[in-house]
């Protein structure tokens, strides 16, 4: 079982925005002060969901779009695919044709997808993570939704940094594809099809939550 999560811990790596919430954790209660003088720790998370591993739904950009708590669970777990980009680097786009040629062989319609690049193992802990990371472009997305995605995650990003304008988000979110960003380790996985869990915290009226993501490598698929 490899663990793909991003964890989550105070100072962990968070958007370099100004508006950008940062996870904390602020005790309500401690050993030393416990009323009933039962040596209880009570911990309050301040955590904002894009920041570690997590999952987006159609309402992060679409009024009417489902919110997390509404995605079938089937979404989160079964098959997936890995398509090897490890060779991809700084701002390197990731390509519709990419896509195919690297998944072609072993794809099914209604597999999940994970898009490896390795970024994190050369960028993670560091303030330009989030600066030249590769990136999905609209050319891929549109081969997902052509190809049946049921789920995307990828240790990249979903946008070219510089770009604002959600069209890689758009286009997969209109199509039901839910986005598992923030995620690691894919490097560890030696099958390239296995099984993936990535189940978001049940949380009402949102349109991202945590998640802990693993992959079963080696098991039946």
């Amino acid at each position: 079982m490899v663990d793909i999560s991003q964890g989550w811990y105070e100072g962990m790596p968070s958007y370099n925005a100004s508006w950008y919430p940062k996870f904390g954790i602020r005790k309500a209660m401690t050993p030393e002060t416990d009323p009933a003088g039962g040596g209880r720790t009570f911990s309050d998370l301040q955590i904002f969901p894009h920041n570690g591993t997590h999952v987006e739904s159609g309402f992060h950009f679409y009024e009417d779009g489902a919110k997390i708590d509404e995605v079938p669970l089937e979404t989160f777990v079964g098959r997936v695919v890995i398509a090897d980009l490890s060779g991809h680097r700084d701002l390197d786009p990731v390509t519709g044709d990419e896509l195919e040629k690297a998944v072609r062989d072993v794809w099914q319609a209604g597999d999940r997808l994970l898009i490896r690049t390795d970024h994190p193992n050369r960028y993670l802990g560091r303030e330009d993570y989030w600066d030249k990371p590769p990136y999905l472009t609209l050319s891929s997305a549109d081969w997902m939704v052509e190809n049946d995605v049921r789920l995307v995650g990828m240790d990249c990003i979903t946008e070219r940094p510089d770009d604002r304008s959600g069209q890689v988000h758009r286009r997969l979110l209109a199509a039901n594809i839910p986005i598992l960003e923030n995620i690691q380790n894919l490097d560890q996985i030696e099958n390239q099809v296995a099984q993936l869990m990535a189940l978001p915290i049940k949380i009402s009226g949102v349109e991202a939550a945590p998640a802990r993501a693993v992959v079963f490598d080696g098991w039946p698929v």
